[in-house]
């Protein structure tokens, strides 16, 4: 495999504001070629004002007004005092429950659990000679899913046979911990996938036990205040009195946790077959608009279901299924008799209504503009293509969001910007650009890009190609092309703009540009052409894996970038599990800087998970690459590895795992390192984690350290000093390293969130208070009981976990309760 190296200066030329952009007359593209060049997007992923975002999000009140409960609008209701007490009092109740149940480590399994399915997918698709259909692909998703599915189910009825006789009363919550625990039995899935969404499924089902029986208790201590809030949630089986709240009330929750688990396990399946599909389960929307109802929405309600699957564009995929089960349990939790009938009765209707597959068919779509483009003898510009191939770009958005429900609306933006792209693609395709290309290259166009493409991209990449490739190639980059240059005019326009045909024009234009600089090849573009991405000749951007053509899943950057990582630039890289790159190579064996390194580049599609960039067929057979080793391509990123900024792309900033999606034309890089040992030592999804039990009051900082980090910090609390004494000030500040960045502002929103407090002043200044008394709950604890971390570091579990639990905080107090520091084997 041959690499490159390239070092390139950036370029200060000064582009035009977005005021001067958008006055550009909207016909311009009717004009020579040269007056179209001369649209500069605004956007190129170098401007001060994107960095000045990101530095935003960093702080503390960024993000206070975001909450994960958005499809629940809690208002006063204007019925009265009475009907306000009992809508406040649901309202609470569902603020606490869904925060007891809300688990950012909850979420990290379901998204690896997503993304080893992704792999699985491909990986049987890229063993077919051709597309395997939908129930083919069903049943292989059905087959990897299957023990989950057996063990959770054996999980419940565990609980349920241990609890079914247990006399749950008088039980302080120490002794029902201890009891839950002794009835959760290890799973042996062989797999670690499994075994840890397993694991963080079932702390749900306890902490669901837990409250349950919490509520039964206090149907005794206040019987009339009791039977109310039992009777509304449902519970009329009791009858035995709390000695047989296991048989009664616990065994018939356990039935109906099952199912809904079971749901979860199904519904992991249809989104690896329809990425798109909607996000809430059929078994939850009947009971979102009567829980909505419940907390005084009203005629909210009607839309709250459409309301939270669009909310799945704004969260990660995970995150946003994770919410959903949360809405469904609690729904569950309040649900009456007659509500669970109607949800069947629902279900069975619902369980009839297809969904279709947009991803599939834009793959149709992109296969068939690609053929009609490379084909192309017409005349006239290929508007009527064009116009075929915009709506399934469309499809893929949300409606709503568009606000393009009349059939004439849509017709009339499918046309404007059809009409302005054809007449831009014009001189790329047909007898037409045979001729205009070859004045300028001097050879056949459609040979100049199947050699850019195959002989320049895929000889790097290692790939055979044969005369189909060549054939094909070609369109596919002219069809990414347009595609890109639709998604970007749906990005930067208004809703409002969609009727202007100015406004459009000017976007198409501007979108055009940038999208061919990334998916034709570097010789087909003008030498001062200001988005080109690279500063000399570089690579584009190829649809992958070849072998499952048209249903691509990701693309693939043509240049493997090899480069030497010194140490610092490995530092100031940040990597998503809350560390650096340095961190990252450091875990995986490197001893020596600079390192050498090879980066390859992805690009993300509509419905690209990131297990499916682990399929990339380029790679050594051996080579199997974990979806966390895959990260954010941002212009930073770009620029310290690369030194080409313009490569990336802004990311949105999330505080927890999941919140994060892979949006169509989203980048990722990652970093090949030769000499890597053979086992991978296993490193935790995410360094530092913020958990919250609102019975208690309760705050856990869970701070997760790789066996290397561990066996380092164990090793400067044993090294003698000259003059004798412990290292403890490194060690402190290495752990300060790893849970101090962005903690105050994580521990701040989940305050809020938790409605803890209400003002973001005093839950930054509470924030701030825990943050200080951590660092010095941690410190006393290095001083005062070195030896239990010690225990945990030589215990044979692969890392150690150091938790900092708070419990009774109260915002209004003037002192922080005491942190208990205590270190345990694993990554837990």
């Amino acid at each position: 495999m041959t690499f490159a190296h390239t070092t390139v200066p950036h370029s200060d030329a000064k582009r035009p504001s977005f005021a001067e952009v958008t006055t550009m007359r909207s016909d311009s593209y009717t004009e020579s070629r040269g007056d179209t060049e001369d649209y500069v997007s605004p956007f190129s992923g170098l401007s001060p004002f994107g960095e000045a975002v990101d530095q935003a999000a960093e702080q503390p009140t960024a993000a206070f007004d975001e909450s994960p409960f958005e499809s629940y609008s809690f208002t006063e209701s204007p019925f009265g005092e009475h009907s306000y007490s009992e809508a406040d009092e649901q309202s609470e109740l569902a603020t606490e429950f869904l925060e007891a149940l809300h688990d950012e480590e909850f979420t990290e399994a379901l998204e690896q659990l997503l993304d080893e399915g992704a792999a699985r997918a491909l990986a049987d698709a890229q063993q077919w000679s051709m597309t395997p259909s939908e129930s083919e692909c069903r049943e292989s998703l059905q087959e990897w899913i299957a023990p989950l599915i057996s063990e959770w189910e054996r999980a419940i009825d565990s609980f349920a046979s241990g609890l079914e006789n247990a006399d749950l009363h008088g039980l302080a919550e120490q002794e029902l911990d201890e009891l839950l625990d002794s009835l959760e039995t290890p799973a042996a899935l062989g797999s670690e996938v499994f075994e840890n969404f397993l694991g963080k499924i079932v702390r749900k089902v306890k902490s669901v036990i837990k409250q349950k029986v919490r509520q039964a208790i206090g149907f005794v201590k206040n019987p009339v205040k009791g039977v109310i809030g039992i009777a509304k949630s449902g519970l009329n089986t009791i009858k035995s009195g709390l000695q047989t709240i296991g048989k009664h009330l616990i065994g018939p929750i356990l039935e109906r946790l099952k199912k809904i688990g079971l749901s979860l396990l199904k519904g992991v399946v249809k989104k690896l077959l329809n990425p798109l599909t909607r996000i809430l389960p059929a078994e939850i929307r009947p009971l979102v608009p009567i829980l909505a109802k419940r907390l005084g929405i009203g005629e909210a309600a009607d839309e709250s279901a459409d309301e939270a699957d669009e909310g799945a564009d704004e969260f990660g995929t995970a995150a946003a299924m994770a919410e959903a089960f949360d809405h469904e349990l609690f729904a569950m939790f309040t649900a009456e008799e007659t509500d669970e009938a109607g949800a069947e009765e629902f279900d069975e209707a619902d369980s009839e209504e297809p969904e279709h597959n947009t991803v599939a068919e834009l793959d149709d779509a992109r296969a068939r503009l690609a053929a009609q483009l490379s084909a192309y003898t017409g005349s006239e510009e290929p508007i009527a293509e064009i116009e075929q191939f915009v709506p399934a770009v469309l499809a893929i958005r949300p409606l709503l969001k568009l606000g393009l429900k009349v059939t004439g609306a849509r017709a009339k933006l499918v046309n404007l910007i059809a009409q302005p792209l054809a007449k831009l693609i014009k001189g790329m395709v047909g007898p037409e650009a045979a001729r205009t290309i070859g004045k300028i290259a001097g050879q056949d166009p459609s040979v100049m890009i199947a050699r850019a493409v195959v002989g320049v991209g895929f000889t790097a990449l290692g790939l055979e190609t044969a005369g189909q490739e060549e054939d094909t190639i070609p369109g596919e980059a002219l069809a990414s092309a347009v595609e890109a240059t639709v998604t970007r005019v749906l990005d930067e326009l208004p809703e409002a703009a969609f009727t202007d045909p100015l406004q459009v024009s000017a976007a198409v234009q501007r979108a055009f540009a940038e999208s061919a600089a990334a998916y034709l090849p570097d010789r087909l573009l003008r030498a001062d052409l200001p988005e080109r991405e690279t500063s000399e000749e570089g690579g584009f951007w190829v649809m992958m894996p070849r072998s499952t053509r048209p249903r691509y899943r990701f693309r693939k950057y043509t240049r493997v970038f090899a480069m030497p990582i010194p140490r610092q630039v490995a530092r100031a890289v940040r990597w998503n599990d809350g560390g650096t790159l340095e961190t990252y190579l450091l875990d995986r064996g490197v001893d020596r800087w600079p390192v050498q390194a090879e980066i390859d580049l992805y690009e993300t599609l509509p419905g690209t998970l990131l297990g499916h960039l682990t399929r990339d067929e380029t790679l050594p057979a051996a080579e199997q690459p974990g979806a966390d080793e895959f990260q954010p391509l941002t212009a930073e990123a770009a620029g310290l590895l690369l030194r080409e900024p313009a490569l990336g792309r802004r990311r949105t900033v999330g505080t927890g795992p999941g919140a994060y999606r892979p949006v169509p034309g989203q980048r990722y890089f990652r970093v090949r390192v030769a000499k890597m040992p053979g086992r991978k030592a296993r490193r935790p999804r995410r360094l530092t984690t913020v958990r919250w039990d609102p019975a208690t009051k309760r705050m856990a900082i869970v701070i997760k350290l790789s066996e290397r980090r561990a066996r380092g910090l164990q090793a400067r609390l044993h090294r003698a000093a000259p003059a004798g004494q412990r290292d403890l000030p490194a060690v402190l500040s290495a752990l300060r390293e790893i849970f101090l960045p962005r903690l105050q502002y994580r521990i701040a929103r989940r305050l809020l969130k938790a409605t803890v407090v209400t003002d973001p002043a005093a839950a930054a200044k509470l924030a701030g208070e825990l943050t200080a008394a951590t660092s010095t709950g941690i410190a006393t604890y290095l001083a005062q009981r070195g030896a239990q971390f010690a225990a945990a570091v030589a215990d044979p579990a692969d890392g150690v976990t150091l938790s900092v639990t708070f419990t009774g905080i109260q915002p209004d107090s003037a002192q922080i309760p005491a942190p208990e520091v205590v270190a345990t084997p694993g990554l837990k």
